[in-house]
């Protein structure tokens, strides 16, 4: 998904912290787990100006979960494992 610039409280944040949420939610990463991995991100976003758009992209693949946060021609990436249900 890619995200036009605003300010770290703009409506723009909170769709990615919407969207980021639901996506780590329906792979089962909830409660400490997941609000880690969002003050990772959402700490990633503040650190470009605030005019960068930004795009968020998830991959998962054998058991892990890969995201990836692209703005101002550079990229963020982390993963974790996700619970086998």
């Amino acid at each position: 998904m890619t995200l036009s610039g605003g300010a770290p409280d703009s409506d723009v944040s909170h769709v990615l912290a919407d969207v980021f949420r639901s996506v780590l939610g329906h792979v089962g990463l909830n409660g400490e787990a997941a609000d880690r991995l969002l003050d990772q991100v959402m700490a990633e976003r503040r650190s470009a100006p605030s005019s960068a758009d930004c795009t968020l992209r998830f991959t998962s693949h054998a058991g892990e979960l890969e995201i990836l946060l692209s703005q101002s021609g550079r990229d963020w990436r982390t993963s974790c494992p996700v619970p086998i249900r």
